[in-house]
């Protein structure tokens, strides 16, 4: 099968758009495209697994086409409604895959909320960035969920109730588009969300990384050396660590 995506076609748009630059001015430009195409990747997936689902395809299925087990496709594209959603606003496909995930364990765990708890076991079972710095960390999802029983335990609501949304989540979210905004992109991804739950002051995020020994600067030196190669300046700007006031209401 042909594709559309021509890498010839691809260099010279990265090129044209830095006309005039470095050979490092086109490889940060490159790094940027290419974090791009897999957001769009990832979209197209979503739409594609949807429609599958749609078509009463199962999840076993739908596996088999990934070339995933049916857990695994379960966990990357989650079935909690027909279309990608909407929100948050400003963030990448992906993201908000991960924070449709997030909502999912809530339920799974019957919780009547969505916590930053939830969001980090979400960004745990990631298969991009933010997933495999976890890994690296390990912040395994059987870890992470563990802690959670540990320090919560299981709620006893309809795993189908309302979730709210709690202040500490909500300000997780919007540090998370100031990173994506300090480090120079569009859109927030899942490393920023794991960035902005590594800046918490409290909450059981937080909690569940300090008892595995992480903090801030852990996340982002981890997070650099994933990037190091393919994207160094950005890499360096991780390094660096951002304003207490990013965090900040």
């Amino acid at each position: 099968m042909g594709s559309s995506v021509d890498l010839e076609r691809l260099a010279k748009t990265v090129e044209t758009r830095s006309r005039g630059g470095s050979a490092i001015d086109h490889l940060q430009l490159a790094a940027v495209t290419a974090r791009e195409l897999r957001d769009v990747g990832d979209q197209l997936l979503d739409r594609y697994v949807q429609a599958a689902r749609a078509d009463d395809h199962s999840w076993a299925e739908i596996g088999v086409a990934l070339g995933v087990s049916k857990q695994a496709a379960q966990q990357r594209f989650p079935a909690s409604s027909a279309e990608p959603p909407a929100w948050p606003p400003n963030f990448s496909g992906r993201a908000r895959g991960i924070m449709a995930a997030a909502q999912h364990e809530a339920r799974e765990l019957r919780h009547q909320y969505l916590g930053t708890e939830h969001v980090l076991l979400a960004l745990s079972q990631d298969d991009g960035l933010a997933g495999t710095a976890l890994t690296q960390l390990q912040a395994t999802p059987a870890v992470v969920r563990q802690r959670i029983q540990e320090i919560i335990g299981l709620g006893q609501t309809s795993a189908a109730g309302e979730l709210g949304v709690t202040p500490r989540t909500k300000r997780t979210l919007e540090t998370a588009r100031k990173e994506a905004r300090r480090l120079g992109h569009r859109c927030a991804n899942s490393e920023h969300l794991l960035l902005a739950l590594s800046r918490q002051r409290d909450g059981v995020a937080v909690e569940i990384l300090r008892d595995l020994g992480l903090g801030e600067r852990d996340v982002r030196d981890k997070l650099a050396d994933l990037l190091a190669t393919e994207a160094p300046e950005i890499a360096a700007k991780l390094r660096r660590p951002a304003s207490r006031r990013l965090g900040r209401r």
